[in-house]
């Protein structure tokens, strides 16, 4: 991975170890040792003694030590040996302490990284030993903290990249290699505008100048190029990044190859488009000829003119229900706050709903939804109350904990159809066309809910709209 060559300001990049957890020292020293005794004294310390090499190994071993402290004395293991035994094991930080160990030694100890040197002299000894320790187990935290940061950079699966105040790449992390065929050499002090070309949106690319010459984040989906001249679809976020009084320096990235996704949705919007102008296309070339036989049929009387007229409407009911199915499973809903109470009234308008009568009860409140599809999902729902209850008087809205229920009165579901009820052409009745429940659900779909059907207290239907979408 490509080190950054800007330096890191915000704190919260750096996990914090819990304030009331100490700091575990293992103390390579003489029994008895005072300024030993000092430091095992001290809040925030947790001492552990070895008293040889092999103690010191195992011990780091077995143990996640913050910190090793070696006070030569008699019967203690050699410096050099210790700090040694100690690398072997663990780059775990390592002090020196010591009145008069030598020259060769203390360059010795200080040639390694994470180590430390403090002569045990003066009466602040314990104190300066102390201050080495908690610099050296910090140092520690954040350097740990540090290679975490950069194993989780280029071990992400998506493209991580910054770029300074000019726009010049300064980081990039494999997966951005991964995805784009550019090594981090070749991309570095340059503008990412490298990835754009032939077929890449200059709205897009307008809108992402716009954010950033307003230094605000953007998301977007943009058409970009590998290396190899490939295209591929580009998920991109930008985001700038501020120093301490507020300007902007720098500007993260974050992309990621989207192509199959972007390209499903685009098979979905042609074939939606098709099914329309299908739609269209069958409606108008049945309702022409439809419309001349029932001019025929007005002035006609007659049992078989009678049977004629009614296989007609039945013909003309199909072919709206057709249309409307096409026309609500084209795309995801456009929401905004529904009124209940003014949904079902205007649905039950122009619903045929014979007798019925509705209860809307108590205020039934609002929905997110599509005005005209919410209607739509309404005018069905009571068309199939009218049509297959039989015996039912009244029809229920009422508001549930997580959206809003319809409710009759009448003998419920045929159990012969429960499992199949929303599926297209499905349908009790003789006259039906089995397609106004199956808009109920592409409706409910379009917007991202679920519905269901159950028993009523009073042992009708009842259809309990989500519309969390069962979360």
């Amino acid at each position: 991975m490509h080190r950054p060559s800007f330096s890191t300001r915000d704190p919260s990049w750096t996990p914090k170890p819990d304030a009331t957890d100490a700091s575990l020292v293992l103390v390579v020293a003489a029994d008895g040792d005072e300024d030993v005794a000092a430091v095992t004294e001290t809040d925030g310390v947790d001492v552990r003694h070895a008293r040889d090499v092999e103690a010191v190994s195992k011990t780091l071993a077995d143990r996640l030590v913050d910190c090793v402290v070696h006070a030569p004395g008699s019967g203690v293991p050699d410096v050099l040996e210790t700090l040694r035994a100690t690398r072997d094991v663990s780059a775990t930080p390592y002090v020196l302490y010591a009145r008069d160990p030598g020259l060769a030694t203390v360059d010795e100890v200080l040639m390694q990284s994470g180590t430390a040197y403090v002569p045990r002299r003066g009466d602040d000894a314990v104190e300066r030993l102390l201050s080495q320790i908690r610099r050296l187990t910090s140092e520690r935290g954040l350097r740990q903290a540090l290679e975490l940061r950069e194993r989780a950079l280029d071990q992400a699966t998506v493209g991580i990249t910054v770029a300074d105040a000019d726009e010049d790449l300064v980081f990039v992390n494999d997966g951005f290699e991964r995805i784009t065929g550019y090594d981090a050499d070749e991309a570095l002090g340059d503008n990412c505008r490298f990835l754009q070309g032939g077929g890449t949106d200059e709205e897009t690319v307008a809108e992402i100048r716009a954010a950033i010459e307003s230094e605000e984040p953007i998301s977007t989906v943009i058409r970009n190029y590998r290396r190899d001249g490939t295209p591929f679809w580009n998920q991109l976020e930008i985001t700038p990044v501020e120093d301490g009084s507020g300007t902007v320096t720098h500007y993260f990235g974050f992309q990621k190859d989207v192509t199959e996704r972007t390209e499903l949705e685009g098979r979905l919007r042609d074939r939606n488009e098709r099914l329309d102008e299908f739609a269209e296309v069958v409606s108008h070339d049945l309702r022409g000829p439809l419309s001349v036989a029932q001019g025929y049929l007005e002035d006609v009387e007659g049992e078989q003119v009678d049977a004629a007229v009614h296989a007609l409407d039945r013909m003309e009911r199909l072919i709206e229900d057709v249309l409307t199915l096409a026309r609500e499973g084209r795309s995801r809903a456009k929401t905004e706050s529904v009124a209940l109470e003014t949904a079902v009234t205007r649905a039950w308008r122009t619903a045929k709903t014979g007798d019925l009568e509705v209860d809307l009860g108590d205020d039934p409140g609002t929905v997110q939804a599509d005005p005209e599809r919410l209607q739509t999902l309404f005018e069905n729902l009571f068309r199939n109350v009218a049509d297959h209850a039989e015996g039912a008087t009244t029809v229920r809205v009422e508001a549930t904990g997580t959206g809003f229920a319809v409710v009759d009165d009448g003998p419920g579901i045929d159990p012969t159809v429960a499992d199949s009820l929303f599926d297209q052409g499905i349908t009790t009745h003789e006259d039906g066309t089995g397609f106004g429940l199956a808009i109920v659900a592409t409706v409910a779909e379009a917007h991202g809910w679920s519905v269901s059907v159950g028993e009523s207290e009073n042992g009708g239907a009842r259809f309990e709209v989500d519309c969390t979408g069962g979360a």
